[in-house]
């Protein structure tokens, strides 16, 4: 939480500052495109340090990254410092975020998915807390007090954030196998594991799809809301607060992840999410009024907020022994690589189609997700349903 808490409130600031400096649009897709840039090809590497080394070491890395970027901006406030420190947060964060999602999994022995689904559900209210403050503290430190004070009051989180990694993450669950295990071809002969076995399997695949389908709907979103606020004249307070509002609903949704973890399946959720996001993105270029965007960020939020904890456990579930850290890093580049190229389209595509074309293609691509997710729990239905056998 205090770790993000530079990130989800650095996106709005710097996207922003950029927009009041006089930069064009574009540099506000790049900008954002630039937190994501290095975790795109570096997660899965991450992943396998933290298969090989445990998460505590990883932590540390992280944390000091997240922390010389929070502060960077509040010596020296230009937008090309804020490229860079967009890059560092954006680095420092996924590494940390690897090691504990990885660390999550493992946090009970033999965890049935229920209790599993139930953890990720915590560990994700932490992410939507930092999610809804940020943003609002940063907009209210920009009207009342100006820029540098806004960047200053979120390094401040980063510092908790490095004590609590230091003295407090040590001794942290860890996967009992550690190693990737060899495998053998169809000649008899052994062969490295790599990368493109995970998507060996049709389970494995379609997490990933609509994974992919909920990273591009959730940096959409977030790419777009300064542009829209500032072309209808929204303050950065409004702005925000809608931010807030969004990650509110984030929050909501995953406190009520372990009581819907022993009700209905992951995939059951998803399948209700992948809906409701279509909606809500074929709906937005109506939600012209301030209320009725809020009302959209915040039922948004509650959809793609289920999204992190339902997608973390069934990973954890349909990865080979000994490569959850992988298999999370893997996640993590799908993810990242959509932050690196939704807000890089959006940014170059906004000035000459608009807004509201943008939106009802995104939701039109978002829909896809839809069978798939559907497919899903129909397998897994059949898969539990008791033999007949005898």
């Amino acid at each position: 939480m205090t770790g993000h808490m530079a990130l989800s409130g650095g996106r709005v600031a710097g996207s922003l500052f950029t927009l009041k400096s006089g930069s064009p649009e574009f540099v506000v897709g790049v900008f954002m495109a630039l937190f994501s840039i290095i975790p795109m090809f570096a997660s899965i590497s991450i992943g396998r340090w933290v298969d090989r080394a445990g998460a505590t070491r990883v932590l540390r890395f992280g944390v000091m990254l997240v922390l010389i970027g929070a502060w960077l901006p509040v010596v020296l406030l230009t937008v090309p410092t804020l490229l860079v420190t967009a890059v560092l947060i954006g680095f420092g964060f996924n590494v940390m975020s690897v090691a504990a999602q990885h660390t999550v999994g493992y946090l009970v022995d033999s965890a049935s998915p229920s209790e599993r689904l139930a953890n990720f559900g915590w560990y994700a209210m932490g992410h939507s807390t930092s999610s809804t403050l940020g943003p609002l503290l940063a907009g209210v430190m920009i009207d009342t007090l100006g820029f540098r004070w806004a960047f200053a009051s979120l390094a401040v989180f980063s510092c908790i954030s490095a004590y609590l990694v230091f003295r407090t993450a040590t001794d942290l669950p860890r996967a009992l196998r550690s190693e990737p295990v060899a495998t053998t071809n169809g000649e008899g002969e052994t062969k490295s594991p790599h990368i493109l076995d995970l998507l060996a399997t049709p389970n494995l695949r379609r997490i990933y799809w609509v994974n992919l389908v909920m990273s591009s709907s959730w940096d959409l979103f977030i790419v777009m809301l300064p542009v829209l606020g500032v072309r209808q004249g929204f303050s950065a307070s409004v702005i925000g607060s809608v931010f807030s509002l969004f990650a509110l609903g984030t929050f909501i949704s995953r406190a009520m992840m372990p009581w819907l973890s022993s009700r209905a399946t992951e995939w059951q959720i998803v399948r209700v999410v992948v809906v409701v996001i279509t909606l809500v993105f074929l709906l937005l270029p109506w939600a012209t009024l301030a209320p009725v965007l809020m009302a959209f960020g915040f039922v948004f939020g509650c959809a793609v907020g289920m999204s992190q904890p339902n997608m973390l456990s069934l990973v954890h579930a349909a990865a080979p022994p000994g490569r959850s850290g992988e298999a999370v890093g893997l996640r993590s580049v799908i993810g990242n690589a959509c932050s690196v190229a939704v807000p890089l389209a959006f940014g170059a595509a906004v000035a000459p189609i608009g807004i509201a074309p943008l939106l009802i293609c995104g939701g039109v691509f978002f829909f896809s997700a839809v069978p798939v997710a559907h497919q899903s729990v129909l397998a897994q239905q059949v898969h539990a349903e008791p033999s007949n056998d005898g």
